[in-house]
């Protein structure tokens, strides 16, 4: 009897663990227990500074700049960050979540997405996406001219997005079918603003031959 009960406790703690990593629906109003504002945040000032002494920097020669900022700045980090917000800021726009969108986004892409949200009510459908996994994460561009710094990430992820009407119908996408997503995704932190986020700035496809599109592009 005891050990039935210790091998549905493992077999519970698995599941969980796998759904964690593996992903999980977004658009069906479950709560959402995440902080957003942590993934892009500046490290705590009370503690000290860590760099990772191997991390390569040579082809981004703007992170000197972006560290006379913050001298606890690594681009390893920022890229693990920068993975966690594009989870939150797809599922927030799956369900059209403005207060956790408002504190993600510049604000040109709080305006598109907010206009994109709106159409959606209006015409009583309700995006349902799924991301599977995120295949790669690189970062492909760093400036910082002055007090603006911008990090530009290209995304390959496995998702579906699909939208439905109001009877579960889908009138747009594949739900049931992952299909690949490869985006750009630019993030910008205002160095010298006592807010530390960094904040989605721009999105921008990256290969035509992916056609999943489960948040809107902001680059015309």
């Amino acid at each position: 009897m005891y050990e039935v009960i210790l091998y549905a406790a493992i077999a519970t703690i698995i599941c969980a663990m796998l759904f964690s990593v593996l992903g999980k629906n977004v658009g069906h109003g479950a709560d959402n227990a995440i902080d957003p504002t942590k993934f892009m945040a500046k490290p705590d000032e009370d503690k000290p500074a860590v760099i990772d002494p191997v991390e390569d920097t040579g082809d981004f020669p703007d992170i000197a700049n972006i560290r006379a900022f913050d001298p606890g700045f690594s681009l390893n980090v920022f890229l693990d960050q920068a993975q966690g917000a594009y989870g939150v800021i797809l599922e927030s726009f799956a369900e059209g979540d403005r207060d956790l969108l408002g504190e993600l986004l510049t604000p040109k892409v709080y305006e598109v997405y907010d206009a994109a949200i709106t159409d959606r009510d209006l015409n009583n459908l309700v995006q349902v996406t799924d991301l599977a996994r995120i295949i790669h994460a690189e970062v492909t561009h760093v400036s910082c001219p002055d007090k603006v710094a911008r990090i530009s990430v290209s995304f390959d992820a496995e998702l579906s997005s699909a939208l439905k009407d109001a009877d579960g119908n889908v009138v747009q996408g594949e739900a049931d079918m992952l299909s690949r997503s490869s985006e750009v995704w630019s993030f910008e932190r205002n160095m010298a603003d006592r807010n530390p986020n960094w904040l989605l700035a721009d999105v921008a496809p990256s290969d035509s031959n992916f056609d999943a599109d489960p948040t809107p592009d902001t680059t015309h």
